[in-house]
């Protein structure tokens, strides 16, 4: 399909599909062809902003060395910002966080350690959840969410 036929077909559906298919650079190139023939295309406008945020920081994890371990990936990390995991099993809540430095990075975050006291991915003690976020200070020193990984849960 040539370039010019993709115009004609532009639509904030379209680009929503291309999305979805992971097609993000013609998401773009569609979304833009929707705004350049109307400006005030809301749908086009929303899509446009989810797009903005997949250029910018991104951190995501899952449980792996059977069970033992979290391993968290990010990638476009700002300089000051910190990992942050919390990890709640039954009425037990474990919080910890390390920081990324900038660009891209990974941690094995070690589930059997008896010194953090946080619970076995696959243990008999029952089911477990995960939250992983990318997070930074702002201007006050509060901490600021810039990514958000998938919700993990096992067990």
């Amino acid at each position: 399909m040539s370039k010019s036929s993709r115009h004609r077909l532009a639509s904030p559906t379209m680009a929503q599909i291309y999305m979805r298919q992971g097609h993000f650079h013609r998401a773009r190139e569609t979304l833009d062809a929707v705004l350049l023939a109307d400006p005030t295309a809301g749908a086009a406008h929303v899509l446009r902003e989810r797009l903005a945020l997949l250029d910018g920081p991104t951190i995501s994890g899952r449980v792996g060395r059977e069970g033992a371990q979290l391993d968290l990936r990010w990638t476009k990390a700002p300089a000051d910002a910190h990992a942050v995991v919390i990890v709640f099993r039954g009425h037990d809540v474990y919080v910890t966080s390390r920081p990324c430095g900038a660009g891209d990075g990974q941690w094995k975050l070690r589930l059997d350690r008896d010194q953090h006291r946080a619970p076995r991915a696959h243990g008999q003690a029952g089911a477990s959840a995960a939250a992983i976020s990318l997070v930074r200070p702002d201007e006050q020193g509060s901490a600021r969410p810039v990514a958000v990984a998938e919700p993990l849960s096992w067990g």
